[in-house]
């Protein structure tokens, strides 16, 4: 009976598991939403200057990155720029380069990608390092590749960032931050927003 009811605890508990893992994904994305700058409305629904902040679990890590993307073709569905990446080992509450640095590297990729029927493919080739701000440069790295479909209501575009290692489907939403021309609104003040840290649970 006894190890009966420690195999009906263990079953539970790893139920218990499988079903927190995927309810933590809005917190995730509510969080990253409240560390970006307001958004930026410009006249094409995709070039502009698009900003994530996230923290990676699978890594430990923060990551950065800035799109800069314009559009290639008569109809705007190709799109070409640069991924910028910033990342650096920190801890999970504060989204800032810890002071002292631990480890902080920046680098930039070749981007391209399409805009079909509201979903956004955008990917990076040929990483570059660009500055070791403290610590020892980071070993290799896999270019990033986000998915999403956009948000015009939000200037977001929910992607999942999958780059064939460690990154699989990752949660990095991406807010507009800048136009490319002289159609944008004025996004408001540049204070950026509280931190928003709902706990997180680890999942399956």
């Amino acid at each position: 009976m006894e190890m009966r009811g420690l195999r009906t605890m263990a079953i539970a508990a790893l139920l218990g598991t499988l079903i927190v893992g995927p309810r933590d994904a809005p917190a995730t994305i509510e969080e990253q939403r409240a560390r970006l700058p307001p958004p930026a409305e410009c006249s094409s629904p995709m070039a502009g200057r698009w900003r994530s902040l996230a923290f990676s679990y699978s890594e430990d890590e923060w990551y950065e990155f800035t799109l800069e993307i314009h559009e290639d073709g008569p109809d705007g569905s190709v799109l070409t720029g640069t991924i910028y990446v910033d990342d650096w080992v920190g801890p999970q509450v504060t989204p800032e380069p810890p002071v002292p640095c631990v480890r902080r590297n920046k680098g930039k990729m070749i981007g391209r990608g399409t805009f079909t029927n509201g979903v956004v493919r955008f990917g990076g080739s040929d990483y570059e390092r660009t500055e070791v701000v403290c610590g020892k440069p980071m070993v290799g790295y896999n270019p990033d590749q986000f998915t999403g479909k956009l948000d015009p209501a939000r200037q977001e575009f929910q992607a999942l960032n999958n780059d064939g290692g460690l990154m699989v489907n990752e949660p990095t939403v991406f807010r507009r931050i800048g136009c490319f021309d002289d159609a944008r609104k004025d996004p408001g003040s540049d204070v950026k927003p509280p931190p928003f840290f709902p706990k997180h649970t680890s999942g399956c």
